[in-house]
């Protein structure tokens, strides 16, 4: 129940805040979507948390879970040896003990301050150029290709299945059983 409730969480928070008009800035501007979609995360779940205090535990718990259930595929594997964008990446899906060098916590840090679309499309951009120049923070405990990631980002943001899913969430009913998340309550 928890995982579901965060992933509603999460969700919602693409559905306010995440316009389609953003992913054709991406496409245009040939930005990587793996990338904005892990930038984009942090931001949406940020400011879904700021927004709903009472998600804060949802997504904690619901991380913790996750990673339990080897969600992320790290168990058995030195996180601090994956590529920077999947550790930005676990780090915001509030995974223990990651490591970052000065040169990396500034990434880490302008991906906390993205408050706009373009606040993360820039960073996406200059992050993945700056990651290319910097080979070091490319190192993988995987034998896979430098532009790969560890993490499958592919699915994660279709165009056609997010207007589907804005279409449909208008006609669907909400249920008796779901948690409630209001503005301004406790953990």
């Amino acid at each position: 129940k928890t995982i579901q409730d965060l992933m509603t969480l999460h969700e919602v928070g693409h559905a306010l805040w995440t316009s389609l008009d953003m992913l054709d800035k991406m496409r245009e501007r040939k930005i990587e979507k793996s990338f904005v979609n892990v930038i984009e995360d942090a931001r949406i779940e940020k400011m879904v948390q700021s927004r709903y205090a009472g998600s804060r535990k949802i997504f904690r718990l619901g991380y913790a879970q996750l990673i339990a259930q080897n969600f992320f595929k790290t168990q058995g594997k030195d996180v601090n040896k994956l590529n920077l964008i999947d550790r930005i990446n676990l780090y915001f899906k509030k995974t223990p003990d990651i490591q970052f060098t000065p040169e990396e916590q500034v990434w880490v840090n302008r991906v906390a301050v993205c408050k706009t679309e373009d606040d993360v499309l820039n960073t996406a951009e200059e992050l993945y150029k700056w990651m290319q120049e910097n080979p070091e923070s490319q190192e993988q405990e995987q034998s896979e290709s430098q532009e790969e990631s560890m993490i499958d980002y592919s699915d994660e943001w279709d165009e056609d299945e997010v207007e589907q899913n804005m279409e449909s969430s208008d006609e669907s009913e909400s249920s008796d059983e779901e948690t409630e998340v209001t503005e301004g309550a406790e953990d």
